[in-house]
């Protein structure tokens, strides 16, 4: 604070008096971790030359990313720093003695030498017991699909303590299938530019019998065999997969399939979930764009939708500019009206096309649903454009189209409101005669609309 003094000759000098007082150090172990949990890993361990109080409190943060890529892209001449920053994770991991929740390390497959590799799973897993965990290889300077150069031949059970409940691996070579033995534990399996034996992804899918969310990008050595992934629990499935004869999928509980890439045909692609049943696909765009089916259903309360949750904080890879999607939705239920309008309005680019698949307003309802769940006259006569302004598909399909107010409230705002750029293609739902009449009625009051796009076609399948 400021304070006024007089000087011999009679003049107010003013003094800042400046307190030295370290508040921040006076806070609690927990919220000092608060606050660490914004900063990086390298950040929150420097905290511990500040002073004795903080020497050992980056000790106990919950979360760890170690990043080797800067270190190793401004090192390349001298190779010995490579074993230097594996030892220094190495020392991380020893020094922390809190409860660890996740961690991700990214290293140099020269950083992998002498199995230290198989050293950071074994203390993470099976003494830490850590929750999360990634890792993934690099390369500077390699192409994507030329950094698979370390092999995974890991000791029989390596991700099967039960604590550890989500796994995701990058660019790597999978010699064996014995790392995942019982692996009961896993919700959560991300492959991301893994290449094995068809054999060896089969064994490893057998072995996660609890899967709720899986990734696979994956190259197969030799296209001959058949991938088979067959989960009760799985929810949210992505699949970009080569040098891949086919693909066999059977998960009632699957709501969301999002095929990135898949080098199979169409014919050698089997599917058996009662959901995921639309008109459009991958195959029907000819595979060119990625394309995800999405079956939208309220979970029970209290619960939370986990595919959903993926598509909002942008884990599907899928979600790209030019994709394609078909979702299935009950206009007569606010909470999947209004998860379709999020999915698509955090969608990052426009989309080559979008199929809504309208499900029957006639089906029935758990009880729960049945008085919250539905759709209040105020939700359609919002002039909010639907999904966001931003939100813009050159094609939408309206399947199963009945020719309801909610169906027809839908489709006028995306023509007025240009959410639809090029074409919409209306398919009806299989109706009596009579219907037909009201149906067709129905197209034709929409194409009588003002559009949003000038060049907008209405055309009936």
């Amino acid at each position: 604070m400021d304070k006024s003094i007089s000087s011999t000759e009679g003049e107010m000098v003013h003094v800042e008096v400046i307190n030295t007082d370290d508040y921040i150090s006076k806070l609690s172990n927990d919220l000092l971790l608060e606050i660490l949990s914004k900063s990086s890993t390298e950040e929150v361990i420097k905290t511990s030359i500040l002073s004795k109080r903080w020497g050992n409190v980056w000790k106990k943060t919950p979360c760890l990313c170690l990043d080797m890529r800067r270190i190793v892209k401004t090192t390349t001449l001298l190779p010995g720093v490579f074993h230097q920053a594996a030892n220094s994770v190495t020392k991380v991991i020893q020094d922390h003695c809190g409860h660890l929740e996740r961690c991700t390390i990214y290293h140099d497959s020269r950083q992998c030498e002498n199995g230290m590799l198989e050293f950071w799973i074994q203390s993470l897993v099976n003494v830490k017991h850590i929750k999360d965990l990634t890792l993934e290889n690099f390369s500077p300077g390699s192409k994507s699909n030329n950094r698979s150069n370390v092999t995974l031949d890991l000791p029989p059970r390596s991700f099967s303590h039960p604590r550890l409940t989500s796994l995701s691996l990058s660019q790597y070579n999978l010699k064996a299938p014995h790392a995942f033995l019982v692996c009961w534990n896993l919700k959560n399996l991300k492959l991301i530019g893994i290449s094995s034996e068809v054999e060896v992804f089969n064994a490893v899918l057998v072995a996660c019998t609890s899967l709720e969310v899986l990734a696979l990008e994956i190259t197969c050595h030799r296209k001959y065999g058949i991938l088979k992934i067959d989960n009760h629990n799985l929810k949210f499935l992505y699949l970009s997969c080569s040098r891949i004869k086919g693909v066999e999928v059977s998960s009632p509980s699957l709501d969301i399939i999002s095929i990135g890439s898949l080098s199979c045909e169409m014919e050698n692609f089997i599917i058996a979930s009662p959901r995921l049943h639309f008109n459009r696909n991958y195959w029907a765009t000819g595979k060119v764009f990625p394309h995800t089916s999405y079956y939208i259903s309220c979970p029970y309360q209290g619960e939370a939708s986990i595919g959903h949750e993926i598509m909002m904080n942008g884990s599907n890879v899928c979600m790209k500019m030019f994709a394609s999607m078909s979702v299935s939705v009950d206009l007569t239920n606010a909470k999947e009206v209004e998860m379709l309008r999020q999915v698509l309005a955090v969608w990052p680019g426009d989309m080559q096309e979008v199929e809504i698949l309208f499900k029957s307003n006639n089906a029935a309802r758990k009880e729960s649903e049945s008085s919250i769940g539905n759709t209040q006259n105020a939700f359609w006569e919002d002039t909010k454009p639907f999904p966001s302004a931003q939100f813009c598909a050159y094609t939408v399909w309206l399947s199963n189209f009945s020719g309801s107010n909610e169906e027809f409230a839908l489709a006028s705002r995306m023509i007025m409101q240009g959410t639809v750029a090029r074409c919409m293609i209306i398919k009806p739902s299989t109706v009596s005669p009579a219907n037909k009449l009201e149906i067709e009625a129905a197209i034709a009051r929409l194409k009588e609309l003002p559009k949003g796009h000038e060049n907008l076609r209405i055309v009936m399948f």
